[in-house]
């Protein structure tokens, strides 16, 4: 008997045993913590790896956290609640698309505004101990966050405003988020929806400034045609008045140059008059080119008004003149 009750001894022994190894071992994950609590005070965090616990006298934190996200679904987008309950605190970066949330903008205009949220645990300890339900939280703080914002802007400019409202956005968070051990690593604002009747307001008004800035284009595109057809015509008109003048500079170089031609053969033939006349007669040169200039323009003195010949006298030395040039040269007798 004393042998049995030894055996039964030494099997609820390893029994008790085996006991206390489950309930003080725990197997930490990659990427996740464990808070270790001693008699429901802090104790330390627990990292991934293999951890052994002492029974009844520590154990994990539990986690209890609950928050609204927007799903998609057959009728369109759902909202949905998600709880976490575990003993582990989760170290990755978490995306959280939170629920389309209605705000008022700077004029009075009330607008629908879809966000979106990343933000990864940094220290385990505040995230747990110094905010209740971590991701609520966070939800709630950008949403009042983002009702501030946009009540500073006006309608037309939230549209165009997107990276500023997010800058800002985040940047208010992150001073609050750093206190509960929280880094926020992007805010999005995914959609903007304005009421319906604003909207067709606001298409309205797109078209109208695009057909005025069609009309604009267009008067301008006119204007610029008319300046380069009136810069053309000025330039035709240069061009017209230079081709003129350098003909006209031509003409006169070629008149001059026919008269300086003229000229010259003029002085020639008077010269070699001139000798002939000094060998053979006395009469000057001079006096025989009046001579001969006075019998041309008798040709034109002789016809009057009603193309009757008239008889003019010549007097008697140019006859005189012209006898003598004429039995000088021997070019026929004289009349």
């Amino acid at each position: 008997m004393i042998i049995l009750y030894i055996a039964l001894a030494i099997v609820g022994f390893l029994i008790l045993f085996s006991i206390f190894l489950c309930c003080s071992a725990k197997v930490v994950h990659q990427g996740t913590v464990l808070i270790v609590q001693r008699f429901g005070k802090y104790n330390r965090t627990a990292k991934p790896g293999l951890h052994w616990l002492i029974p009844f006298v520590e154990k994990p934190r539990h986690i209890s956290w609950r928050y609204l996200v927007v799903a998609s679904g057959y009728r369109g987008p759902e909202t949905k609640i998600v709880s976490i309950e575990a003993d582990y605190v989760d170290l990755r970066e978490v995306i959280v698309d939170f629920r389309p949330q209605r705000v008022i903008t700077k004029d009075n205009v009330m607008i629908t505004i879809d966000a979106l949220l990343m933000y990864q645990i940094k220290d385990p300890r505040r995230a747990v101990f110094k905010i209740q339900n971590l991701p609520d939280s966070l939800e709630l703080l950008t949403q009042s966050n983002l009702r501030d914002i946009v009540a500073l802007i006006p309608l037309d400019d939230t549209f165009s405003s997107r990276e500023q409202i997010n800058a800002m956005l985040m940047s208010r968070l992150s001073e609050t988020c750093e206190r509960w051990g929280v880094e926020i690593s992007r805010v999005e604002i995914q959609n903007i929806f304005p009421p319906p009747d604003v909207k067709q307001a606001m298409q309205e008004q797109i078209k109208e400034e695009r057909d005025r800035r069609s009309t604009v284009l267009k008067a301008d595109g006119e204007r610029q045609s008319l300046v380069i057809r009136s810069r053309g015509q000025a330039v035709k008109v240069v061009l017209d008045a230079e081709a003129f003048k350098r003909v006209e500079i031509l003409k006169a170089e070629g008149k001059a140059e026919a008269r300086a031609f003229v000229a010259d053969a003029e002085a020639k033939s008077i010269e070699i008059l001139r000798d002939v006349l000094a060998k053979h007669s006395t009469v000057k040169a001079t006096e025989y080119l009046v001579a001969l200039q006075y019998l041309q323009a008798l040709t034109y003195l002789g016809v009057t008004a009603k193309d009757k010949i008239a008889v003019k006298m010549v007097p008697k030395a140019i006859v005189d003149v012209v006898k003598t040039i004429n039995k000088a040269t021997g070019l026929h007798p004289a009349t």
